[in-house]
């Protein structure tokens, strides 16, 4: 997970949301993802490690947020 940057974050505690901003270099994507500052915490908190969590969960959220944007592919058949 060292290919991962979090490059910014900006807490919005009236929404509960955390905004991270990423940098992911072997695949050249820079994005802002949002979760909520329960998940933030949650992952986090814990003693080390903390900021690989949280990678984690900003790279599953990222995932998420990806695989909605894809088509839903249908296969139709000649008579």
């Amino acid at each position: 997970m060292d290919k991962i940057f979090v490059t910014n974050y900006k807490p919005d505690y009236t929404n509960n949301i955390m905004t991270i901003s990423v940098q992911i270099n072997t695949l050249g994507i820079n994005a802002q993802v949002s979760i909520t500052m329960d998940d933030f915490n949650a992952a986090i908190s814990g003693g080390a490690g903390g900021a690989d969590r949280v990678k984690l969960k900003v790279l599953n959220t990222l995932i998420d947020s990806l695989t909605a944007l894809k088509p839903v592919t249908t296969t139709t058949q000649e008579a």
